[in-house]
């Protein structure tokens, strides 16, 4: 009977992800509201009151951080030309310094608010509890990004021997950030007349390195959009997956909320959305945030921090609720990482609520197929998926048994 049950299970997770692969959904398009409607009927149809909910962003960060590094280089070019361009270029690149980390932390758009914004959708149901003693945010994205030739599978490999596993890899994108902190302390001087010997290769190497970035991130909004498959209809298909277990057997001391975000892939667009829409009403209840990312590698894991530029550890509890449940029997699969990218989960962690992202990596330690046409429904590792939703159930069952204490 359990074997029978884990087959149903499974051709439950790929029915839901090859759902969501046939519709083209890259971040706040006509796909991505196809794709939230589509949350949202399947969440209907287990009893679910789903509200699909319509928000404002700015999607294409390839154009947003495009700006930011080809106006880094610019700046650079011009303070190598010019001694009287070059205590300008010190501020603008300055400036746009601050911008990025903004951009890449979460924390604040002052350059992507001046493009046009377009509509995302996220999806949200609600599981009441009044004798609740705390809510738990379960949560998945369902939009999906686009490939690059920065993400070819073969400089994936190349990288692997080199890099180390994902625990290990640096942060790619303190490279264009350090770009622009080079063109804004070498160019004061450039402006004071002091020697080039001091500021002319810096200088080059900076435009060199925005140059090439910039290059990346407009093959970037120039390319398709990935199937995502992994990344992450995988995610969307264990959120439903939990939603139609709690629905049956709903945790006594848990009020859960299913949330599909909309924009991940646009830098959490949707989850900052949610946050500004629902943040007020949950810092008074012990908000506890699980998010499911990638899910079908291969060998379940779970993060322990994140982050494009500043690594954000987990708050604590949400790191030792896993580890006791990877510590247990059944689970000795379950490994931990920190990533130098970002999820969801990144921008609870801000707002200093518990947050835990949990997703799945090959043997080498990396995601399968990531941001590439291979992410298709054939390539999932459905176990994975089925096993990190049994992870899942039980971080629940231990979070819901300690809902009482304070």
């Amino acid at each position: 009977m359990k074997g029978a049950a884990n087959d149903e299970g499974q051709k439950r997770l790929l029915a839901d992800i090859r759902s969501l692969c046939a519709i083209q959904r890259p971040s706040a398009s006509a796909g991505e509201r196809e794709a939230a409607e589509w949350v949202a009927s399947r969440l209907r149809e287990m009893g679910f009151e789903a509200a699909v909910e319509e928000f404002r962003f700015r999607p294409a960060y390839w154009t947003a951080w495009g700006i930011h590094v080809s106006s880094a280089a610019l700046a650079g070019i011009a303070s190598i030309l010019s001694r009287r361009l070059a205590g300008p270029a010190a501020v603008i690149s300055s400036l746009l310094a601050i911008s990025f980390w903004g951009d890449l932390t979460t924390g604040f758009h002052w350059l992507r608010n001046l493009l046009p914004a377009q509509s995302g959708y996220n999806v949200l149901a609600r599981l009441p509890n009044p004798s609740a003693k705390r809510v738990l945010v379960v949560s998945a994205h369902h939009d999906a990004p686009h490939s690059g030739a920065v993400f070819h599978p073969a400089l994936a490999r190349w990288l692997r021997p080199r890099s180390g596993p994902a625990r290990q890899q640096p942060p790619i994108l303190q490279l264009p950030f350090a770009a622009m902190l080079i063109v804004a302390a070498a160019s004061p001087l450039r402006a004071a007349g002091l020697s080039p010997l001091l500021w002319r290769n810096p200088l080059r190497l900076a435009v060199l390195l925005n140059g090439v970035t910039a290059a990346l991130l407009a093959d970037i909004g120039r390319s398709p959009v990935s199937p995502g498959a992994n990344d992450n209809a995988s995610g969307v298909a264990a959120v439903l997956a939990l939603a139609e277990e709690f629905k049956q057997r709903p945790p006594p001391n848990l009020e859960v909320w299913f949330l599909s975000t909309g924009c991940e892939e646009a830098i959490m667009g949707g989850m900052l959305a949610f946050g500004r829409r629902h943040f007020p009403e949950l810092v008074t209840r012990r908000p506890f945030f699980l998010n499911f990312e990638m899910l079908g590698s291969g060998r379940v894991s779970y993060m322990e921090g994140e982050g494009f530029l500043k690594l954000y550890p987990y708050h604590r509890e949400a790191v030792e609720l896993a580890a006791e449940v990877a510590s247990e029997r059944g689970f000795e699969e379950v490994s931990s990482h920190t990533i130098r990218l970002g999820t969801d989960a990144l921008v609870p962690t801000r707002h200093d609520f518990p947050a835990l992202t949990v997703d799945s990596v090959d043997e080498g330690g990396f995601v399968s197929n990531y941001h590439w046409p291979t992410d298709t429904p054939d390539n999932i590792d459905l176990s994975s998926v089925q096993r990190t939703v049994a992870f899942a159930k039980r971080l629940v069952e231990l979070l819901d048994e300690r809902a009482t204490s304070s």
